[in-house]
């Protein structure tokens, strides 16, 4: 069925679409409702629910005397009325209604009244650039989806070759993969991050880890993902005298903050604009549910994984106080020059297999999918 569609911010152009109703939903993104504001032969069909589901709003439709009464949201598209369904929008409409819709609109609320404001024509060479634009999110997408599963299949191997609760908690390998991929796609490394922490505590794997931890900050740095860690003192009579005591005390004592000391807590993503405040107000005030940890407490460190970087703050009896050596020099990528996540995570792999051991037979590494 040809028809003209009209997309928010684009020229209208006409477009072959399937005749059944899935084909007509796809074309709208959802469940698709039929209005008829002309004299003219023809229906416009358009998302029900686009106002509902925050889709952008597109053009709006006047009365005769060219007041708005309404806003479609969201793509639309104008087709032919036959006898007893949708049919082919005839030349003589496509070109006329392809003049009304010409320029994309916004919309503006002046003194309790909305306002449509036409926007110039895209030209061809900006049509140009949007495509081009539109193309390489695309590609980026794709290479995302395949760097998320890639990783997904590499910590799901680890996990299970050093852990067997793990491997009995989650039976189905590929269920398994795919949960951890989305996990990446939607940016819960924190999830990730804590799963991995209580593998490499129990079984003391820091350096094994280290390669796979190196590849989740470079998916955090590619993809603009940001997190953020706590740790605590271990409930150990070794820490008992360290435990609530200020920064200044330990120094004076000649006791460091030790990372073998701590363990993870807690790991979650980091919101825009987030302050290391704002996470102390949030763990003494508004615990998460999952969260099993002692309130945020003086003698508790904060690491922020921004950018590809590790910072980690102790939490003083004012304030926060960084901790350049945390981690002892050794979970900090390198910045001496821009690489591609391709690259780094070519690299760790090669890391990842100098490191790893020879998995027991018993333990079978399952087949890439």
């Amino acid at each position: 069925m040809n028809v003209l569609m009209v997309e928010p911010g684009k020229v209208p152009y006409a477009v072959d679409i399937g005749e059944g109703l899935e084909a007509l939903q796809a074309a709208v993104g959802g469940d698709i409702q039929a209005v008829y504001p002309y004299d003219d032969p023809v229906a416009l069909i358009c998302n029900e629910e686009g106002k509902y589901m925050g889709l952008p709003l597109n053009r709006a439709l006047r009365d005769d005397e060219g007041n708005i009464y309404d806003i479609v949201a969201g793509n639309f598209f104008l087709c032919g009325l036959g006898e007893e369904d949708f049919t082919d929008l005839p030349a003589d409409l496509m070109e006329k209604y392809r003049q009304q819709f010409e320029h994309p609109e916004q919309f503006v609320r002046i003194a309790g009244k909305i306002l449509a404001v036409k926007q110039p024509v895209p030209s061809e060479e900006q049509e140009a650039q949007r495509a081009q634009m539109a193309a390489q999110e695309a590609q980026r997408e794709e290479m995302r989806l395949d760097d998320s599963t890639d990783l997904a299949f590499d910590l799901d191997v680890f996990l299970r070759q050093h852990s067997d609760a793990y491997a009995d908690m989650h039976p189905d390998f590929h269920e398994e993969k795919e949960r951890i991929a989305d996990e990446l796609l939607s940016g819960q490394t924190g999830k990730i991050r804590m799963r991995m922490a209580t593998v490499i505590q129990e079984e003391h794997l820091d350096v094994e880890a280290g390669p796979l931890l190196d590849r989740i900050a470079a998916y955090e740095k590619e993809y603009g993902i940001s997190a953020y860690s706590i740790y605590q003192l271990d409930l150990s009579d070794s820490t008992d005298d360290l435990r609530f005591m200020s920064l200044d005390w330990l120094e004076k004592k000649g006791f460091p903050v030790d990372r073998d000391n701590y363990q993870m807590v807690y790991a979650t993503e980091l919101s825009p604009g987030e302050t290391l405040e704002d996470i102390y107000t949030r763990f003494n005030i508004d615990h998460p549910e999952d969260f099993k940890g002692h309130s945020l407490s003086v003698s508790d460190v904060v690491v922020l994984h921004e950018k590809g970087s590790d910072t980690a703050y102790y939490v003083d009896s004012i304030g926060f106080k960084e901790l350049p050596d945390f981690f002892g020099g050794t979970r900090q990528p390198e910045a001496k020059r821009d690489v591609s996540l391709r690259e780094q995570l070519d690299d760790a792999k090669k890391q990842a297999a100098k490191a790893e051991p020879k998995t027991p037979e018993k333990k079978k590494e399952p087949e890439r999918s």
